[in-house]
């Protein structure tokens, strides 16, 4: 069955000069060929030409174990998609399956966020213990709600990160010097800067009703630097601190002091 296009010879219904693909059907089959269509086990070159091939017992038998053979390693191609960390084939015996089961809530689709009622004991909790140590996702956006809700209660802020945070004592409540690179032309030169706590609290305004040192990437601090933070609010009676000390699946938080080991930690107790 084959497209033919045709010269239109009749005026008088279509315009002349036209080419009109009309579907014609080749009356003639599609040649078949069979193992008596080739040449026999052992005949040559010159007698294919000159008569036709015979089909002969030891043809017929070398086709019947050829097909025999290729029925025997054919490989059946099944729908189902390869086997995935999800679902698929588990280990055990051959032709048996199992299924992967995935146990997760609406918290896992929704944001642990946005339908945890836990604000109220966010703030009774900066309020109670004055230095947090917090574990947001990794994907990050979680923490931005509790900051929000510090900020509405007359909280300002300071974001400093651990990885340039030199000696947190310091560099918070000291006069401090800083080096700038002097790249092998300027002399070497020291600048000292006012500490950042004390600084940031002498331009609090008279309403304001604290400071919160927000610290971020503190995992990189060492246990007595941790330990320092968590004693900053018993120093500076208005700062509060809020270190991210870690990652987990949801926003959580515990008190600072046990994480660094001031105060035993009920959880790692056996």
């Amino acid at each position: 069955m084959y497209f033919a296009p045709s010269v239109l010879a009749d005026s008088a219904d279509r315009p002349t000069g036209g080419l009109d693909c009309r579907l014609i059907r080749d009356p003639s089959p599609l040649p078949h060929f069979t193992a008596s269509h080739l040449p026999a086990t052992g005949s040559k070159a010159s007698d294919s030409h000159s008569h036709p091939p015979t089909r002969t017992a030891a043809g017929s038998r070398m086709w019947s174990a050829a097909a025999a053979a290729a029925r025997a390693v054919s490989v059946s191609v099944s729908p189902v998609p390869a086997p995935s960390l999800l679902s698929g084939r588990r280990g055990g015996p051959r032709g048996a399956r199992g299924a992967v089961s995935v146990r997760s809530s609406l918290l896992d689709f929704v944001g642990g966020d946005l339908v945890r009622p836990d604000l109220g004991k966010w703030l009774d909790d900066v309020e109670k213990h004055k230095a947090l140590a917090i574990y947001p996702p990794h994907e990050g956006g979680y923490e931005g709600r509790y900051l929000n809700r510090l900020r509405y209660q007359g909280y300002y802020f300071l974001d400093l990160s651990a990885r340039g945070l030199g000696d947190p004592e310091t560099t918070l409540t000291k006069v401090h010097p800083v080096c700038p690179p002097s790249l092998g032309r300027q002399p070497v030169a020291r600048w000292y800067f006012p500490p950042e706590v004390d600084y940031r609290l002498s331009l609090l305004h008279p309403d304001a009703k604290g400071l919160v040192v927000w610290i971020m990437e503190a995992k990189v601090l060492s246990k007595a630097e941790l330990q320092f933070l968590a004693m900053l609010p018993d120093i500076r009676p208005k700062v509060r601190v809020i270190a991210e000390v870690g990652n987990w699946r949801s926003f959580v938080w515990k008190p600072l002091k046990q994480i660094a080991g001031l105060e035993p930690n009920p959880d790692a107790e056996e």
